[in-house]
């Protein structure tokens, strides 16, 4: 069994506690326990376990087999080796003297290094010196152990004032333990390592406090009772001074060459700790101002950037303006009275008094020049000018510029006056933009106005489509001379079947002008436009936009509105109107060949006098009617000091609406003769 183990068999059984079969083997056998606990008899024994009945029937004659090998290889090792157990013998003798050699020393040993020994630790007191000296240190810290507990609690008392909002009493502790390091310097003696390492975590203690009020600054529901607080603990601190970490690399360059050269002046061009603090307050206002805008504002370019809007979402759009300015202006105004009263009217008890402007005579204390208090003040007077400025170019007017051109034009007084007030408000401290107001309201009004006049010509010209049709396929759908399917009867649809017999016209185009001026009011309509219908419709739709223009009507606006009014929605409208009459025209006398009754005939003349009428009645009446309307209607001012400024081509399309009446005429002259 002290051989190596033969292979096993693999097999699905293994035992792995084989306590029991050893014991059993112990038994009854005469081999030692000791050698059935070994690692590999166990291992062998375990294997045996996966054994079958003739694998162990076998195992004894391989177990003796191997006995025998074993046996013969040793006895072949030992004629090989006889070298190998010569040199063991010679070393088991080696090590025999130099046991002789160990026993000698150690004699030498007891009778000389010993006594050396113990004349050594006689002189032990000499070599203890040092750990007495320590020993002593020791004893003097004990004694002063009150003090230094003291010391190594100042920043934890630091922390627990910074966190309960005890900060002047934060900032005695830190004086405190300033002055400890000042003596310690003064008296020609290092700081020692309790003292540095008070100090580091006083100042982590401090930069701690340095959080908390610059984290203040960014808080949106701090009003300025705990801002005023805040910054006078800053100014206390001085952190932003040339000697502070976070002091501006110009600041510590110019206070470095200060300190060489007392007789150069940098500082004017620096910016002072005073400076700093206030561009830390509107930054952190800013940030505030931001996260209270935001969530209008979004709501605001969702509805900007929804395209078209109905008058449903122009109202939504309208409310959220409001909110939105209401929230701008409650905001910036906060700002800037709290700024005015922390560093304005803090930084004016220094500055000389002015005989015109008392209220402006103040400087910033802590300058290190006090002949520079007076520039030190206007600078920061400038940092809550520019910011104010640009509250108002950066939140405001991008909000307000592409919004006011979607809304109808019954919304646009109601946020003028909103913003006239908060203009108004602001004019107290200096911000007053109703100058701004008077430039984007008129191009808002302009953009709706336009928008809606346009809508309203489109509208118009639509009604007078010219259907193109193939002259054969026109042909065969003629009746009497009358065009029935495509050419709808304008005694159908554009004037009225009481009117249709005998329709009302001016007499001449300049006649009905005349009396239109004359007699009319410029708000009314002349009663002969209700006689067609397409005419009233028109009327009432671009009546419609100028009642609404009457609400917040610009002056500066009117000539380019002429403009529009005249270019895009008169023009065009005869432009299509003159138009469709001259195609009806042309169809109309092909409708007869000459085999028509003069019933035919009639009724065909019917059907043109109609058009020409309603041609007469746009030409005449309404196109004078509607500018006379916006000129004198809404402005009050006299048409004819305003006819230059208006549109280039709708003379045009009056003259040729006058050229085709009088070529008419010709040719109904030249019928009749």
């Amino acid at each position: 069994m002290d051989g190596e183990p033969s292979t096993p068999v693999p097999s699905t059984s293994r035992l792995v506690d084989v306590s029991l079969l050893t014991d059993v083997i112990a038994s009854s056998s005469k081999v030692p326990p000791e050698q059935l606990t070994k690692e590999k008899s166990q291992y062998y024994l375990s294997n045996l376990t996966t054994f079958g009945l003739q694998e162990l029937l076998a195992e004894p004659t391989i177990l003796q087999t191997q006995s025998h090998h074993l046996t013969s290889s040793l006895t072949s090792l030992t004629h090989t080796s006889y070298p190998t157990f010569l040199s063991l013998h010679q070393t088991t003798n080696a090590l025999t003297t130099s046991l002789t050699s160990l026993s000698s020393s150690l004699d030498s040993l007891l009778t000389s290094s010993l006594p050396a020994l113990e004349e050594c630790a006689a002189g032990w007191k000499d070599r203890t010196e040092t750990v007495l000296k320590e020993r002593g240190k020791a004893r003097v810290v004990l004694e002063q152990h009150e003090k230094i507990r003291d010391l190594l609690e100042i920043p934890l008392l630091i922390d627990t004032c910074v966190r309960n909002g005890y900060f002047a009493e934060a900032l005695s502790l830190v004086s405190h333990a300033k002055a400890l390091a000042s003596n310690a310097v003064s008296s020609n003696k290092p700081p020692t390592l309790i003292l540095s390492s008070v100090l580091s975590e006083v100042h982590h203690s401090i930069m701690q406090m340095l959080l908390s009020l610059l984290t203040t600054l960014y808080e949106p529901n701090r009003k300025l009772p705990a801002l005023w607080k805040a910054v006078n603990f800053l100014r206390k601190m001085d952190v932003f001074g040339p000697s502070s970490p976070f002091a501006s690399a110009t600041l510590k360059a110019v206070s470095a060459q200060l300190d060489r050269d007392k007789s150069i002046d940098f500082l004017g061009d620096a910016i002072s700790s005073e400076e700093q603090i206030a561009l830390a307050f509107l930054v952190g206002r800013e940030s505030c101002l931001k996260s209270i805008l935001e969530p209008c504002g979004s709501d605001v370019s969702r509805m900007t950037n929804h395209g078209e809007l109905d008058d449903r979402e122009k109202e939504d759009l309208a409310r959220y303006l409001k909110k939105y300015i209401d929230l701008w202006r409650e905001g910036v105004y906060d700002v800037v009275t709290q700024y005015s009263t922390i560093f304005l009217e803090k930084s004016s008890s220094s500055v000389p008094q002015s005989p015109t402007k008392s209220s402006l005579s103040k400087s910033v204390q802590n300058i290190v020049q006090p002949s520079d208090a007076s520039q030190d003040w206007v600078r920061l007077q400038s940092l809550i000018t520019t910011y104010a400025s640009r509250a108002l170019t950066t939140h405001l007017l991008p909000t307000l510029s592409p919004s006011l051109s979607l809304l109808s034009l019954s919304l646009l007084p109601s946020l003028l006056t909103q913003l006239t007030y908060c203009s108004t408000a602001f004019a107290r401290v200096g911000l007053d933009f109703r100058s701004i107001l008077s430039s984007l309201f008129p191009h808002a009004v302009t953009e709706v106005i336009s928008h809606e006049m346009k809508s309203a010509g489109d509208n118009f010209i639509r009604l007078f489509k010219i259907p193109i049709t193939p002259s054969s396929q026109v042909n065969t759908r003629k009746t009497n001379g009358l065009v029935k399917a495509k050419w709808e009867q304008p005694s159908k649809w554009l004037i009225t079947s009481e009117t249709a017999e005998l329709p009302p016209v001016p007499i001449t185009p300049a006649t009905a002008i005349a009396t239109t001026f004359a007699q009319s009011p410029p708000h009314i309509p002349p009663q002969m436009l209700a006689s067609y219908p397409p005419l009233a419709e028109h009327t009432n739709a671009l009546l419609g936009v100028l009642n609404g223009l009457r609400l917040l009507a610009p002056t500066s606006i009117l000539p380019t509105l002429i403009r529009i009014l005249d270019d895009e929605v008169l023009s065009k409208g005869g432009q299509a109107l003159l138009a469709y009459i001259k195609a009806f025209c042309r169809e109309s006398p092909s409708t007869s060949n000459g085999n028509h009754s003069d019933d035919g005939e009639d009724e065909n003349e019917k059907e043109k006098r109609v058009i020409m009428a309603f041609g007469q009645v746009y030409f005449g009446v309404l196109i004078p009617f509607v500018r006379r309307a916006l000129v004198e209607g809404v402005y009050g001012v006299k048409l004819d000091s305003t006819f230059e400024d208006g549109g280039e081509s709708l003379p045009n399309a009056v003259m040729d609406w006058e050229d085709f009446v009088l070529e008419d005429n010709e040719e109904d002259s030249g019928d009749e003769s």
